[in-house]
């Protein structure tokens, strides 16, 4: 990963911070006459290991002499088929003292927040089986969010078969992961005086609602059964398939290339509908939530960076079939012709760049683009503050990696705005001035949101409105030089997956408790 000031090394400030979670040292980051403190890899949970491995985190305890936290803890160990795109060396992965959070907070006094600045978290993405806190690097991200009047806080939490192993009953229950996050948030709220301004959520990579982050527990539990049988288990139990995982080294859990899971979808290790992280479906758990305000935003071309390692020569047929099996619908050859025959209407098959074309819409609209509209729907029907957007911004004269190489055209993609927020990407970014505009327009409209549940700001023009249920298609094209209000969002293409989804068993079920 780089950053757009990773040429850039702290100073390890030797003076110590007595935290309420005990004395620390951190770093000194300098931006001109602002500095910014940070402090790396806190624990927040003690290791989850030995008897704490498939288990809900525990809470570290509180020490009395002081520890140096000048670097990012080690990743939860990785898994699925893109860990392999991790480069190993360049990044740390362990589970002896993986759950750590970091915190960076700037110096320079507020003139508005003059006694408690708002807090931001952020979870980093990775589709539940890979990802680390330290992805981003810690210079950039403090010449970033920090010096806007906030405090931001990042977290690792246990991922794949680590985070989200199910046997789908008691012995097992899984979504560990998500309870690494839930106590990252209690340890910033017993930590942090100013957590209690913290009401808001954005969301940047996706949803519950989105197919790939949510399964029914007997249908996860079926996936990490046949992944153990796939590599030599024989049991019949959960106790013993418990065992097995238990006994596994976690490089295990990358050895996915021989392997057909049993669900649709691009994913294996993923959060399960558990009766206890989830009690309820969705829409009940929406209904009884406290009121918060909430961002959503998706990229232009959300299935761009999925065609990574997609073949060209794919029938689009195929590529429907892969995400639409039976665990999802009951009339599987009667969706997959549907899709294929709204997608695909203008389209001939021997133009093959219109062909990838509709595949990565399709892609992005299965994987991500339905599951944030129908999550925008949710929090506006029971009364809370939504904000929708498309990041379309794509600047042709930055510089590209490898990766933008391997993409069929270019294009604002899967996670496109975070290195405007946040100043890193997956591989070099050296900003544009344009760009650089880009990153002082995006932690403008997301730091008025932290502070006043408003991207506008507190006495803005209220150019990016808010998301109504009576103009559902209505967007926040975020672009430069111009961002405006749009109408037909995604092209509108989203109407033919509201209606599979009406007969759709998982969808019914997680949603709304429904069983077809």
């Amino acid at each position: 990963m780089d950053g757009f000031l990773s040429h850039l090394k702290p100073e390890n400030n030797k003076e110590v911070f007595y935290s309420t979670c005990g004395p620390i040292r951190g770093n000194v980051y300098r931006h001109g006459d602002k500095v910014v403190d940070g402090y790396l890899g806190i624990p927040f949970a003690k290791a989850p290991i030995g008897e704490l491995r498939y288990k809900k985190p525990v809470p570290a305890d509180k020490w009395t002499e002081p520890i140096d936290c000048f670097k990012y803890g080690p990743g939860c160990p990785q898994s699925g088929a893109y860990a392999t795109f991790l480069s190993k060396g360049v990044e740390n992965f362990d589970e002896d003292n993986c759950l750590t959070l970091n915190v960076f907070s700037s110096r320079t006094n507020s003139t508005e927040f003059q006694k408690r600045l708002p807090v931001m978290v952020y979870f980093h993405g990775g589709a539940f089986e890979l990802g680390s806190s330290s992805w981003i690097d810690d210079y950039s991200l403090s010449g970033t969010l920090p010096l806007k009047d906030v405090v931001v806080v990042s977290a690792n939490y246990r991922v794949g078969p680590l985070g989200f192993f199910t046997t789908g009953d008691d012995v097992a229950k899984g979504n560990y992961g998500l309870w690494d996050q839930t106590l990252a948030l209690k340890w910033v709220q017993e930590h942090i005086a100013s957590f209690e301004l913290f009401r808001r959520f954005m969301a940047n990579s996706a949803t519950a609602f989105c197919d790939f982050a949510l399964r029914t527990k007997l249908l996860q539990a079926k996936v990490f059964r046949e992944f153990a049988k796939s590599s030599g288990y024989n049991g019949d139990d959960s106790q013993s398939l418990l065992k097995w995982y238990q006994d596994q080294e976690p490089e295990k859990f990358a050895e996915v290339a021989n392997f057909k899971q049993p669900a649709s979808g691009l994913f294996s290790f993923v959060p399960n509908l558990d009766g206890d992280f989830f009690p309820k479906p969705l829409d009940e758990l929406r209904k009884e939530a406290p009121k918060l305000d909430v961002i959503f935003t998706v990229g232009e071309y959300e299935g761009l960076l999925s065609m990574m390692n997609w073949s060209k020569e794919e029938p689009f047929n195929k590529t429907v079939a892969s995400f639409f099996g039976p665990d999802l619908v009951d009339s599987v050859e009667e969706t997959e012709k549907k899709i294929v025959e709204f997608y695909m209407k203008d389209v001939y098959a021997t133009d093959k760049d219109a062909v990838i074309k509709r595949t990565v819409e399709f892609v992005g609209d299965i994987s991500f683009n339905i599951g944030v509209l129908d999550a925008a729907k949710s929090c506006a029907k029971y009364g809370n503050n939504v904000y929708l957007a498309s990041f379309d911004y794509y600047c042709k004269d930055g510089i590209e990696g490898h990766m933008a190489e391997m993409m069929p055209f270019k294009a604002a993609t899967h996670g496109s705005e975070t290195k405007y927020i946040l100043g890193f990407a997956s591989e070099i970014f050296r900003p544009t001035e344009d760009e650089l505009k880009m990153m002082d327009i995006m932690g403008t409209m997301v730091t008025n949101f932290a502070k006043y549940g408003n991207p506008n700001g507190k006495n803005g023009p209220e150019i990016w409105e808010k998301y109504s249920a009576d103009h559902p298609e209505r967007y926040f094209k975020i672009d430069y030089p111009k961002s405006e209000m749009r109408n037909n969002f995604q092209n509108g293409r989203l109407k033919v997956l509201d209606e599979v989804n009406k007969n759709g068993k998982k969808y019914q079920e997680i949603v709304y408790g429904k069983k077809l």
